[in-house]
């Protein structure tokens, strides 16, 4: 006799939505530690235009290692989902175009967009959103550019 569920769960599989996850994060870590190489470390104290994005690149790096491992060992036959794909997608997209113009000067300007588009597609209201994105720009180049007198162009 066999028993029919709506329940259909397969120990055996990985769940391909964290391992994806998992994948992009760690190239995207691995890109930024490697690309990062090429940028002056610093001086004495001072940290370089390299530090930081090296920094977050091995901070990437940890955490993506860290999801494929879970991935591998918790099994799982959950159903991965995206609730909001256009918001997925345009922040994605947003994300890539903000990389590819690094370096180009403007960085002001570039992550006030940057910000208050992300908030947008987050949900956000448009006033909230440049509000926002207004003050934490504000903050990031005052404290890099004239605190850590790194620069940001």
């Amino acid at each position: 006799m066999e028993s029919t569920t709506s329940e259909t769960t397969q120990p055996n599989r990985i769940d391909r939505g964290s391992l994806a996850v998992a994948i992009f994060f760690l190239a995207l870590g691995l890109y930024l530690t490697i690309s990062s190489l090429w940028l002056p470390a610093g001086s004495g104290s001072l940290p370089g235009a390299g530090f930081f994005p090296r920094a977050i690149g091995i901070v990437i790096v940890l955490l993506a290692v860290t999801l494929l491992f879970q991935t591998f060992r918790e099994r799982a036959g959950t159903i991965f989902r995206i609730g909001n794909p256009r918001a997925v997608g345009g922040t994605i997209g947003l994300t890539f175009l903000f990389l590819a113009f690094w370096g180009t000067g403007w960085f002001p300007l570039r992550t006030f967009v940057f910000l208050a588009l992300f908030l947008k597609f987050l949900g956000e209201r448009w006033r909230q959103s440049l509000t926002v994105s207004g003050a934490l720009t504000a903050a990031v180049t005052l404290a890099f550019q004239y605190g850590l007198r790194v620069s940001l162009d």
